[in-house]
């Protein structure tokens, strides 16, 4: 038998879903459609999906849906900040499943992928039958701060956080300073400040990319959407994770690197202390980091989706 491990799951198709407001979502389809259904969530807010990412999946093993979410990717309008909200994103995950008669499916995602995917399996427990999550995004105000504060992630990186920083004045702070940038009159400044937020990112994500001076309306889009979230405090996403954790039911795994500077282990180990949560099992991925250019972190991902198809079909046998 040959196994095909290496290659990427075949393509199915793609669709534009029109999930009202005006947004239109990119889904495209891969694998077995008669496989175990799994949506792939991607982080950001806003970053969109990277079909280098479906090497993460065995095509024979899943009926793999990657979403674009509001406003990100591929789907319409690009870097849409209008009815862009977390209540927005959780409720076209439930439209997506009811559009394509799933009755259960399951999830993986990373960073905000994962933050989704922890608050839409506890709101709809029956619906999930486990999830691979990975540097799950907790935004409290400890890991906002450590993000975009002075006080933690820019430790580890002063100078490329004094090039993020800027400008900024001490009496603005740096949300609204982005934000007059992003919305600037000259265009050659919005693309600027879109550079410096996102390369403070990757910056913190390990990631060794040189971005042009012109980005992508991809880039711009992430951009865009990711300062709306911080800006409205992520839409009480936190308060939501607080409130529905417990009552996921699915099998849970996270996977935490200790090199993750965006998304440190600390506060992850915060938050479940706070919840109190059992049944989501923590692993913890030494010199993982944060994206899944972290080699480590990659190949424990992969690991673990495959172990879950074999644990779905344990279940079944018994």
């Amino acid at each position: 038998m040959t196994h095909n491990s290496h290659a990427f799951p075949p393509f199915i198709r793609r669709d534009w879903l029109d999930v009202g407001s005006g947004q239109r979502l990119h889904l495209a389809q891969y694998g077995d459609p008669h496989g175990i259904p799994l949506l792939y969530l991607h982080g950001g807010p806003g970053a969109g999906v990277d079909t280098s990412e479906l090497a993460l999946f065995n095509g024979d093993h899943y009926w793999i849906l990657l979403l674009d979410q509001r406003g990100a990717g591929q789907s319409l309008p690009a870097g849409e900040l209008h009815h862009n909200h977390l209540n927005g994103l959780i409720r076209d995950i439930e439209t997506i499943r009811i559009a394509l008669n799933i009755e259960r499916w399951c999830l993986a995602g990373g960073s905000f992928g994962a933050t989704l995917a922890l608050i839409y399996s506890g709101l709809f427990p029956q619906r999930v039958i486990a999830q691979v999550l990975w540097a799950l995004f907790i935004p409290s105000a400890a890991g906002i701060e450590w993000l975009y504060g002075g006080s933690g992630a820019a430790r580890l990186h002063p100078q490329a956080y004094r090039d993020f920083c800027d400008n900024a004045s001490q009496e603005q702070p740096i949300f609204e300073h982005y934000r007059q940038g992003f919305y600037a009159a000259d265009k050659a400044v919005r693309h600027q400040f879109a550079r410096r937020w996102i390369h403070w990112e990757l910056t913190l994500a390990g990631a060794k990319s040189v971005l042009p001076q012109r980005l992508s309306p991809e880039l711009l889009a992430l951009a865009k959407i990711e300062l709306h979230y911080a800006i409205n405090n992520y839409f009480n996403t936190l308060s939501m994770l607080q409130r529905v954790t417990s009552k996921v039911t699915a099998r849970t795994l996270l996977l935490q690197g200790t090199q993750d500077a965006v998304c440190p282990a600390m506060l992850l180990n915060e938050f479940v202390a706070e919840v109190g949560e059992q049944n989501i099992e923590i692993r913890t991925i030494v010199e993982g980091g944060h994206s899944l250019n972290s080699e480590i972190l990659s190949l424990a991902v992969t690991l673990e989706i495959q172990a879950m198809w074999s644990w779905i079909n344990r279940q079944e046998l018994a």
